[in-house]
């Protein structure tokens, strides 16, 4: 008999958490969760004001987090370095006629691309070449050492200058202090404040920068260069704030490495946590909103209208995976929500009815702020740029 009142427990506990949630959740809420285009997806939903989960499925699941890891990754830059944060990339000469130093600070947001020059202000790689040339009109041939820099970059400037000059480049070693090599200083380039870079690789999911971001807080931390490196330096960072790992494998900054794993529950724990610790503020600040900016910009306005400006979220998107991690206002309140649909099928039409049944689910539990509350207001694009 013993045995028999304490199964009977368990199956009251069991059903204790759906009858809740359907008390709170209107049913449209999960009839779009149960969407056959969402294949069983990673979910949690928390009462942001009290921290209590309202609804959770599958969430302890390690899934593959597409571009929603990207909170993770510059989570951990925002943790690591002040956002007031600048790095600069300077040209200076040497004893050496024709022999000079490229000395930068691994500043993620350089290129070599004239195109993404022209369309977000970005410090040129090329530019301080050319200025090498431009500092001595005799010379025909030059060599290029360089330190703090990606060697990318270096690549790129090469086919960017289309071979009209004579350039020879080197690495510098890692044993050689670079203040022995330089005399005068000819040009300099810098970034955009760090706080700039975040806001800008969450707003349009930038690979690239989202990567470099995460390579910069995995040296400065003191962690090798690897993947390896990254994924130990970002458990540490989120650990260290209290955020629960578990299952946490990440292989890349990005998203785009179908190997990288997390569950929603460390998604949602690090989301609480922006509203708590200072230095993540950024983070929330930086999210797109529905229908209004970024990757977010284009949605909603169709699946579900009443929802425009009231969700705040990092979008994502693989080749099995349609993802949205972030903010929801509804009234007084402001859910957290985490959704990994790591078993959505590949094609473009699949992908686009996954993230309709999450867009219309989020809808069902939107509401407007009530007034006297701070409304959310939609981030403004802060660089020209291009679709």
């Amino acid at each position: 008999m013993k045995k028999i009142a304490i199964l009977v427990l368990f199956i009251l506990l069991g059903n204790l958490q759906p009858a809740n949630a359907v008390d709170v959740l209107p049913e449209p809420f999960f009839k779009y969760l149960g969407s056959k285009y969402l294949a069983n997806p990673g979910v949690i939903l928390i009462d942001g004001s009290t921290n209590e989960i309202v609804y959770q499925s599958g969430a302890e699941k390690p899934r593959t987090p597409a571009s929603v890891l990207k909170v993770i990754s510059t989570a951990s830059i925002a943790l690591t370095l002040d956002t007031a944060t600048v790095f600069k990339t300077a040209l200076y000469k040497t004893e050496k006629k024709g022999v000079f130093v490229i000395w930068g600070e691994n500043d993620p947001w350089i290129t070599s691309n004239a195109k993404y020059r022209d369309a977000n202000k970005r410090a040129y790689m090329p530019a301080l070449i050319k200025a090498a040339f431009a500092s001595d009109k005799s010379l025909k041939k030059i060599t290029l050492v360089y330190k703090g820099v990606n060697n990318s970059d270096i690549l790129y400037a090469k086919r960017a200058l289309k071979r009209k000059s004579s350039v020879a480049y080197k690495p510098i070693s890692k044993s050689v202090e670079v203040e022995s090599l330089v005399t005068e200083k000819i040009a300099e380039v810098s970034s955009p404040p760090l706080h700039k870079m975040i806001r800008f690789a969450l707003l349009y999911s930038d690979n690239v920068l989202s990567q470099r971001l995460a390579m910069v807080a995995t040296g400065r931390n003191g962690y090798p260069l690897t993947k390896t490196g990254f994924n130990q330096m970002a458990k540490d960072k989120l650990n260290a704030v209290g955020v629960d790992t578990t299952g946490m494998k990440l292989v890349d900054g990005s998203g785009i490495g179908g190997e990288n794993r997390v569950s929603a529950i460390t998604v949602s724990q690090l989301l609480l946590k922006l509203k708590t610790e200072p230095k993540l503020k950024v983070i929330y600040e930086s999210l797109p909103v529905s229908g209004e900016s970024g990757t977010l910009i284009g949605r909603y306005h169709s699946t579900a209208p009443q929802a425009v400006g009231l969700v705040r979220a990092k979008t994502g998107s693989t080749r099995h995976t349609v993802s949205l991690a972030g903010f929801a206002t509804s009234g007084e309140k402001e859910y957290v929500f985490v959704v990994i649909a790591d078993g959505v099928g590949r094609t473009r039409r699949l992908q686009d009815a996954a993230r309709s049944a999450i867009d219309r689910m989020l809808g069902t539990i939107t509401k407007p702020p009530v007034i006297g509350l701070t409304p959310l207001v939609p981030e403004s694009n802060p660089f020209t740029t291009t679709p």
